[in-house]
């Protein structure tokens, strides 16, 4: 990709009899960049997981728990999909779907934990001047709210929730919608992705992304798909040449 840094061997004199080779870095920057939420730059994936397998035991329907996985990346109409596949007959879906979500939300009521170096990597962006935009399954006013509380909201450029588009991830359209509303082409975009579902739907609007896993480990489609995989955002922006380690610490 044009954008990804790149290190170019050249020789420099030292005023000595031998040239020596000097290692310079250029930093290629996208034009944009588009983040997924959850799982990506707030740390509430395990919020969701910790909180479905309550609700589960709750209902007497322990042996679900680990069933989370369907869920991730998913907006909630197919997670409600899912609910009718996995849950026993005798267990509503609706009013399941409603107390999980009651849980969970009641947990993010007062904080919402960022992933390390989330608040930091958006300050870089924005002294670069690159707009950036999130794209996610969750509903758009529930995205903002959480990431208000989590402090990043004032660096969006645009937030595309889940219910503005009619196909969600992985199907393209969250991550066209997100590049048209910061006026970026997709191909001159960055995204940055923790689910197979993310990664997929950003590979199909023609958009390079950074796989950093959260719950989903990196596997052979990640590998073939992602530009880049790395194990925070922190190390992502080093294997791309993004100097955070000028920004205030008291940013991480």
């Amino acid at each position: 990709m044009a954008f990804i840094a790149t290190e170019e061997i050249i020789s420099y004199d030292h005023g000595l009899s031998q040239s020596y080779p000097l290692t310079v870095l250029v930093i290629m920057l996208p034009q944009a960049v588009i983040f997924d939420m959850d799982g990506l730059l707030i740390d509430t994936e395990k919020v969701s997981m910790a909180t479905f397998q309550d609700t589960c035991h709750s209902y007497q329907a322990a042996h679900l728990a680990g069933q989370y996985h369907q869920l991730i990346g998913r907006n909630q109409t197919e997670q409600q999909a899912i609910f009718a596949d996995i849950l026993p007959d005798h267990i509503d879906i609706q009013r399941f779907d409603k107390d999980w979500r009651d849980l969970f939300l009641d947990q993010l009521r007062y904080h919402v934990p960022l992933k390390p170096h989330a608040r930091m990597l958006c300050q870089w962006l924005k002294s670069v001047s690159l707009p950036m935009a999130v794209a996610t399954s969750t509903q758009t006013a529930k995205a903002e709210a959480f990431l208000e509380r989590a402090g990043l909201y004032e660096f969006m450029d645009a937030v595309i929730g889940g219910d503005q588009v009619q196909h969600g991830k992985p199907a393209p359209d969250l991550y066209i919608k997100a590049a048209d509303a910061i006026a970026c082409p997709p191909g001159h975009a960055l995204a940055f992705e923790d689910t197979y579902q993310g990664i997929e739907a950003a590979h199909a609007a023609g958009i390079a992304v950074v796989h950093i896993p959260d719950l989903m480990p990196a596997n052979d489609f990640t590998r073939q798909h992602a530009v880049l995989i790395a194990d925070n955002l922190s190390m992502a922006a080093k294997q791309l040449g993004w100097p955070l380690e000028n920004m205030d610490a008291k940013a991480k």
